[in-house]
């Protein structure tokens, strides 16, 4: 395709330009933003000055281009090879690029302000709206505060990744795997996660307004403070989910049916199954957790006064700072447990 039929197809309002041949063509200036060039042939391009803002150029083969002052905002640079590329003044503010993206040796990607997606990777506060990252691995990325509104993520691996107040409404994360995620105080609203994996995450106060999460794997989960009131919970597992008072959940949706845990002074917990439930700082003064397993637990700083832990399981649990004050912990196992500055006045330990 010469440049000319590519230009009449752009005015025509055509964005998707994938595998297009555009071989040395002259687009210097051009306003490009948002096309999708997925795979194309756009060596020895003349793109000085373009803007190409938002654009898919995962894959595309960009040697020799001449991408000078170009404006790559948003742009998506996975996967692509910009080693022999002239990339003088070019903006990437925004752009994606992950470990298969090649720039050239001497440029300073430090001060380029684009987002590298892969593990681990620091994106606080991004922006990251309407971003594609389907199939990604953000595993243990942290993503406090970062803005994902309306962004793909079918099948995104964000397990064990840190997204405190992160604004994710509208985004489609269908599938995702979201295990042990922190979404503390997220907003989820409208999103799409239906299927996803959410064991073990952290939902506290995260807000789910006519989100979809059909089919969705919360067991294990935090929900303390978090408004599902209008979410859509159609074949939703909450086995061993944990959630409080201020927990919100649709009008006749009864939480403990599904084998959700209620945490609460005077709570009804025998024989429960909280091994490495996150409570630290809870309030279980009074409850019955006989027989209860609370292996590997977090209840630093809990309240556990007067509370009936017969035949508990607290191996390796972490009780440091908790008050267990008139707490029966007859025949309960506490070994390996961290009792570090652990109040245990009138506690019953026979």
């Amino acid at each position: 395709m010469n440049a000319n039929d590519f230009l009449k197809q752009f005015a025509a309002g055509e964005r998707d330009f994938k595998g297009t041949d555009l071989q040395g063509a002259n687009l210097q200036g051009a306003t490009l933003q948002g096309l999708d060039f997925w795979h194309a042939n756009l060596s020895e391009t003349n793109f000085r000055q373009a803007d190409l803002q938002q654009g898919n150029l995962q894959q595309v083969n960009l040697d020799q281009a001449d991408l000078r002052a170009a404006d790559l905002s948003g742009a998506d640079l996975r996967a692509v090879d910009l080693s022999r590329t002239e990339l003088d003044d070019a903006i990437l503010q925004g752009a994606l690029y992950d470990e298969t993206t090649q720039f050239p040796e001497a440029y300073d990607l430090s001060q380029s302000g684009a987002y590298r997606i892969a593990p681990r990777s620091l994106l606080k506060r991004a922006n990251l709206q309407r971003s594609d990252l389907s199939g990604a691995d953000l595993t243990q990325a942290n993503l406090s505060g970062a803005d994902l509104r309306h962004a793909i993520g079918f099948g995104v691996s964000l397990r064990q990744a840190i997204l405190i107040k992160a604004d994710l409404s509208n985004a489609m994360l269908n599938a995702a795997d979201l295990r042990s995620t922190d979404f503390s105080s997220a907003n989820l609203s409208y999103a799409d996660l239906s299927e996803v994996d959410l064991r073990r995450s952290n939902l506290q106060n995260a807000k789910f307004t006519d989100a979809d999460l059909t089919g969705a794997d919360l067991r294990n989960a935090n929900l303390f403070g978090a408004d599902l009131s209008s979410a859509r919970l159609k074949g939703i597992n909450l086995q061993g989910t944990l959630y409080d008072l201020t927990t919100q959940f649709p009008e006749e949706f009864s939480p403990q049916e599904s084998g959700a845990y209620l945490i609460m002074p005077d709570a009804s917990l025998r024989g429960a199954d909280l091994s490495e439930a996150k409570l630290s700082g809870a309030n279980l003064s009074n409850a019955d957790l006989s027989g209860a397993t609370l292996w590997k637990a977090d209840l630093w700083g809990a309240n556990l006064s007067d509370a009936d832990l017969t035949n508990s399981n607290l191996a390796k649990a972490k009780l440091g700072g908790a008050n267990l004050t008139g707490a029966n912990l007859t025949d309960a196992d506490l070994a390996d447990a961290d009792l570090t500055d652990a109040d245990l006045t009138d506690a019953v330990l026979d």
